[in-house]
């Protein structure tokens, strides 16, 4: 029997090194199998001290350090680059999001966003894990 799927989201000013570092902490990547995504922003540095974890590149959902049209356009940009990806890799049996990561998800699994605004038939993912998501 396969592993279950799980899409795996970064936090802001992060990338995939890290999330994978997490999901081994959780065990989740003994049990799943984990599919990275890196949001489709990139900056010059990563959140202070992930460097010490990782060489970068580094990725953001929507940059909070731009204007607050920017980052609706970034976090629009984000929405559209998730469907996209999830479209082509998908469906998932669940997903895991960090921080700003499980923003995303939240924001994604409303089916204003899969249904009527990407035109999916159903949720891309079954369940979801949502990390420092305050």
């Amino acid at each position: 029997m396969s592993k279950p799927r799980i899409l795996c989201l970064h936090g802001g000013r992060s990338n995939n090194d890290i999330t994978a570092i997490q999901t081994q902490g959780l065990q989740i990547s003994a049990r799943v199998e984990c599919i990275f995504m890196h949001a489709p922003h990139t900056l010059k540095h990563g959140y202070p001290g992930l460097d010490l974890f990782s060489d970068g590149p580094w990725y953001t959902w929507a940059d909070s350090s731009k204007s607050l049209s920017d980052q609706e356009d970034q976090w629009d940009a984000s929405l559209k680059y998730m469907a996209k990806f999830c479209k082509e890799h998908g469906p998932f049996d669940g997903v895991y999001g960090f921080s700003q990561g499980a923003a995303i998800v939240t924001n994604f699994s409303s089916p204003e966003i899969w249904k009527e605004r990407f035109h999916m038939s159903c949720c891309p993912w079954k369940f979801a894990i949502l990390a420092c998501s305050g």
